[in-house]
């Protein structure tokens, strides 16, 4: 199934360079999966929030598109499977006195990769819940509620990530810049 992946980079000017050397990786500590190259999946908003909310409204907006397969993409979206693993997983780390209530996903998928040598995928995608305040970005939230009276609701354009561990996997391609109108070419 082709995807549509968005990147939002930092605007420093230098678009030609983007094009050139993109994307790009993260290795910040912070980073939800591990060090690898960031997309948000498929809606075009997440990287304009992102560009709001993290990088002061100077921002560049790549797009690419791959084959997405979760064969090669651990998916703990839309593969109950690998869901029910990772749950599994997190069982058995804290039977082990390995998880703590400080303990974060990128941690646990740390372990599987270089602990126990048991994480084979080449890419992660999640779902970031309630990432996006809806008192702070309403115009970047799409919930619904299903009862009247009740807090639950649909998020029907969530804040998906997909970290690519490997830049050139899911047939990776036609990395191009978008955004902001000044750095696209005829």
């Amino acid at each position: 199934m082709a995807k549509k992946l968005y990147q939002a980079l930092k605007d420093k000017g230098n678009p030609e360079f983007i094009i050139n050397e993109g994307p790009f990786l993260c290795t910040t500590d912070e980073a939800w999966l591990g060090h690898g190259y960031y997309f948000w999946d498929t809606f075009e908003y997440l990287p304009h929030w992102w560009g709001e909310a993290k990088l002061n409204n100077s921002y560049i907006v790549c797009k690419a598109k791959c084959d997405f397969s979760s064969s090669i993409c651990f998916d703990l979206v839309g593969e109950p499977e690998h869901m029910d693993l990772f749950g599994s997983l997190v069982e058995v780390m804290e039977k082990e006195g390995l998880i703590n209530d400080e303990t974060t996903v990128s941690e646990v998928l740390y372990h599987l990769k270089n602990k126990l040598g048991i994480f084979h995928w080449k890419a992660c995608r999640v779902i970031g819940v309630l990432s996006i305040s809806p008192k702070t970005y309403s115009h970047y939230t799409f919930r619904m509620i299903f009862e009247v009276g009740q807090k639950h609701f649909l998020d029907y354009r969530p804040a998906i990530q997909i970290c690519l561990y490997e830049k050139e996997i899911m047939n990776f391609r036609e990395y191009e810049i978008i955004y902001p109108d000044k750095y696209l070419t005829a």
